[in-house]
């Protein structure tokens, strides 16, 4: 019975390559397409070839994955979290260094990246743990927070920010998918927002200063945090109506001083971070503050979309992209050579094929059968989403 089984199974999914979602996949192969073209204009081709070496396997691995049962994932979560635990701790220890960071796995020809790995370990792993148990108070955030918590702070550690923060942005996703609310999601992600809030706006209150690692830094009230404090107790006193019970006013004044805590000692958790990662969180409000450091690039990305108006100049036609205006734009500010050589038209076309995607992959998570396949798709969602516009 069980070979008839896997016989079916096999012969099923040699039908589903036929039958896939042809919206989905055609949104896809237009968006690497456009990529690939965009590459060889911003790197004139340099990269490309090294683009095909990896494509090509990646294709036949999805092929492949096609005849793997989604519960198999699911059976070995448990192995892939610790496996990955391990290349997170190979890295820091005996990892390769570029750039600053040390991130990658020496294999000869080519370096893995297990921080890239561990994203899609954290889904299928979250994905594992949300399908048997969902959210249904703050214990149960907490506890499952505690599941990215390692893989998070060893990829934090290494350092690479973006990633820490896709974690982030994927923890959320696959929560409010498993059963927590928005006002669960505010409150966990409220720390966060403190930290920024309070390191960005115009001074209200300056309390005095502290000495962190030799240097005197000024312990501030900034307008944005007052704002952000205010927004927060009014969303939880309508939401809990603390008036019901004293439980509920300690809870909520719980959050209100633990979070204000957060937003007074700033400087001291602040300056956990490097430089370049204050700059990478704060920046994107205000670029034209630092505009021959932190925000150049942002600045220059943005008047090279502008530049190309609604048409654009025609591919490898860029003129402030051709001539290295923009740093960068053959990695993170690659939409910059799409707005000025396709214009307003071709930027346009190509957010809507990431919208697409997205639809689509929700749509999947929202009409599957099994809850783990559907956890794992939000995750996939998560993740898309927060690189698609998050660090566009």
């Amino acid at each position: 019975m069980q070979v008839t089984d896997e016989r079916e199974f096999a012969v099923r999914r040699w039908s589903d390559l036929f039958d896939l979602d042809c919206y989905l996949l055609g949104a896809v192969l237009t968006i690497i397409t456009v990529s690939l073209m965009l590459l060889t204009s911003a790197a004139d081709g340099i990269y490309l070839s090294r683009q095909f070496l990896f494509l090509i396997p990646s294709l036949l691995i999805g092929i492949g994955v096609l005849f793997i049962r989604i519960d198999f994932w699911n059976r070995i979560a448990n192995v892939i979290y610790w496996i990955n635990i391990a290349l997170l701790l190979f890295v820091m220890i005996k990892g390769a260094t570029a750039m600053g960071a040390q991130r990658w796995i020496d294999l000869g020809p080519i370096r893995l990246q297990p921080s890239e790995i561990a994203k899609i370990s954290i889904i299928i792993c979250l994905a594992a743990w949300f399908s048997k148990k969902p959210i249904k108070n703050y214990y149960d955030i907490f506890i499952s927070f505690l599941i990215i918590g390692p893989p998070f702070l060893l990829i934090f550690k290494q350092p690479d920010l973006g990633t820490s923060l896709a974690f982030i942005a994927i923890y959320f996703g696959m929560a409010f998918w498993a059963g927590a609310t928005i006002t669960h999601l505010i409150v966990g992600i409220s720390p966060v927002v403190s930290l920024i809030a309070n390191s960005t706006g115009p001074v209200v209150l300056n309390v005095g200063t502290i000495q962190i690692h030799n240097r005197i830094v000024e312990l501030t009230i900034t307008q944005n945090f007052v704002y952000f404090l205010c927004f927060l107790l009014i969303w939880l006193v309508v939401t809990y109506k603390p008036w019901k019970s004293p439980w509920i006013v300690l809870s909520v004044s719980s959050i209100i001083f633990a979070n204000a805590l957060i937003g007074f000692v700033r400087p001291i958790l602040w300056n956990l971070l490097h430089t370049y990662q204050q700059k990478r969180l704060t920046i994107f409000l205000n670029p034209e503050s630092d505009p021959q450091g932190a925000g150049y690039h942002i600045i220059q990305s943005l008047l090279a979309i502008g530049n190309g108006g609604f048409l654009g100049y025609g591919w490898r036609n860029g003129k402030l992209t051709k001539g290295d205006y923009v740093p960068a734009q053959h990695t993170d500010f690659i939409f910059s050579s799409c707005g000025e050589e396709f214009g307003f038209i071709g930027a346009s076309f190509i957010v809507i094929m990431f919208v697409i995607v997205l639809y689509r992959i929700l749509y999947i998570a929202r009409t599957s059968n099994s809850k783990f396949a559907s956890l794992v798709a939000v995750g996939i969602f998560s993740f898309f989403a927060f690189a698609s516009f998050a660090f566009s």
